[in-house]
């Protein structure tokens, strides 16, 4: 598993020894990895109540390394089956007047923009949340950030799984707009989990980063297939619709049941209560839990967070996490949904019923998580940073390229790339390069700060993160109208 690096500001840390600077405040772990704080100038012995503990405890089965991965995938599970599920949308919003519910020369206004207004429904709030949880997050504990934010997804995407067994027709208008207050709340929870995770991940080694970053590629691909396999079985929409739903129910149970199982582990509080100060009641661990004496010179670790520091420190990551999310999202899904097959309509079951969630859906995911596995392998350039930020400006070009492509219906813009293989490999590279500059920024950016400001580190990401889903859910809708 891997280790955790130095900060850039110069904040070293072995792997296994402690280090002990005599004119701060020194971190002591006893043995039940507990954290004691001295105020001598040098390390104390066992008579004075300081203990060392020179060996970390181990993630036994790699337990909460897997959990991370789940985590990751739960983080936009919600988020992936909403916007893969796009036939079962087309099937509930058709023109009740024809007998067409997919045909794109034939999509009924409450089809051609609900990717867009899900897009806004849905982001909008996230990235208010996300915004928030970067200043006032620190102040409520993990577990109710996390457990409280997941639980309350689960029992809202359940309300959205027993609306596919209805019959919305008479009330589609109402249904209508009841999917999109509900993917509104859905999101608002979902950012109250996402940012917790982000934080807690960001106090742990990188290779857990990494983990919840890939799992929530994994989660794209794991939608897709679902969403596949439940088209391949030749139910009707409504009945594969409650098949791919009831798989994220499960998925998401999982998650909760698997954090509460592992969140009591010793590996777990060691990393998740590093550096963490007693300083409110919502603290898992009290101070009486964190300190072995009261008499001793124990000394309460000033809390104050200077976000401006923190901010100067990363803003190359911050930048390049903002712009590649502003450029996937207004691409993607409402732009990318509309491309049809250049043979579409003519009897190929190919073309008509798998392009789209096969050389959309699919491809995306696949290419973001084999992007997000490759930052391990291609070797970083010295100036990480600058390189970030480079690539990160160059994605605009994605905007054009897949504008040319056979989007379809379109009244103003001529088509530049009808064949199919030219919009396969615009989005093979649009995929592999979201998942490439996602990893990056997030796994660098904590390594930048002091231990004690890695969580806001995450977090203020997290919040970028946000900021650029929102703002490219927004353009998302202006690149539709004017095709």
């Amino acid at each position: 598993m891997p280790k955790n690096n130095s900060c850039g500001n110069g904040a070293h840390q072995e792997d296994t020894d402690l280090l002990v600077d005599t004119d701060f405040i020194e971190n002591s772990v006893n043995n039940d990895g507990r954290i004691v704080f001295s105020s001598t100038g040098s390390i104390q012995d066992e008579e004075n109540d300081v203990l060392i503990n020179h060996s970390e405890p181990v993630d036994r089965y790699f337990g909460v390394y897997i959990l991370f991965y789940l985590l990751g995938m739960a983080t936009l599970l919600p988020w992936n089956f909403f916007i893969t599920a796009n036939g079962y949308w087309m099937y509930k919003l058709r023109d009740l007047n024809t007998t067409s519910s997919g045909n794109t020369s034939h999509l009924s206004p409450l089809q051609l923009g609900f990717t867009s207004y899900l897009c806004v429904t849905s982001l909008v709030p996230s990235t208010v949340v996300l915004v928030l949880n970067a200043f006032v997050g620190h102040k409520f504990s993990f577990k109710l950030r996390i457990a409280g934010g997941l639980l309350g997804v689960v029992l809202l995407f359940t309300f959205t799984t027993a609306l596919v067994e209805l019959d919305t027709d008479p009330w589609q208008m109402s249904f209508y707009f009841i999917t999109l207050v509900s993917a509104f709340f859905i999101n608002v929870v979902s950012s109250i989990f996402q940012g917790g995770v982000c934080g807690l991940a960001g106090k742990f080694p990188s290779g857990y980063v990494n983990a919840v970053i890939s799992g929530q590629a994994l989660g794209g691909i794991f939608a897709s297939l679902a969403n596949i396999v439940s088209i391949a079985v030749g139910a009707s929409p409504t009945q594969s619709a409650f098949l791919y739903f009831m798989a994220a129910d499960f998925t998401l149970v999982l998650s909760f049941c698997l954090y509460m199982a592992l969140s009591s582990t010793k590996f777990f509080v060691f990393y998740s209560h590093c550096e963490r100060t007693p300083s409110s009641q919502s603290d898992p661990l009290k101070a009486s839990d964190l300190v072995e004496d009261q008499e001793d010179e124990a000394l309460i670790v000033d809390t104050g967070i200077s976000y401006r520091r923190i901010i100067v420190q990363i803003w190359p990551y911050l930048f390049s996490i903002t712009l590649v999310y502003i450029v996937t999202l207004s691409l993607f899904p409402a732009v990318s949904v509309l491309i049809r097959s250049a043979s579409y309509d003519q009897g190929f079951i190919w073309n008509d019923v798998y392009f789209t969630p096969v050389a959309c859906f699919l491809l995306m995911s696949i290419g973001d998580y084999i992007g997000r596995t490759s930052t391990g392998i291609i070797p970083m350039p010295s100036n990480v940073k600058m390189w970030t930020c480079i690539l990160s400006v160059m994605r605009l070009a994605f905007i054009p390229l897949m504008i040319m492509c056979n989007a379809q219906p379109r009244f103003h813009l001529p088509v530049l790339i009808p064949n199919d293989a030219g919009f396969v490999l615009v989005m093979a590279l649009f995929a592999f390069s979201n998942g490439y500059l996602s990893v990056i920024p997030f796994a660098q950016a904590p390594r930048c700060v002091d231990k004690k400001d890695q969580e806001t580190a995450s977090s203020l990401m997290a919040a970028g993160l946000g900021i650029g889903l929102a703002v490219g859910g927004a353009l998302s809708s202006v690149i539709v109208r004017i095709l």
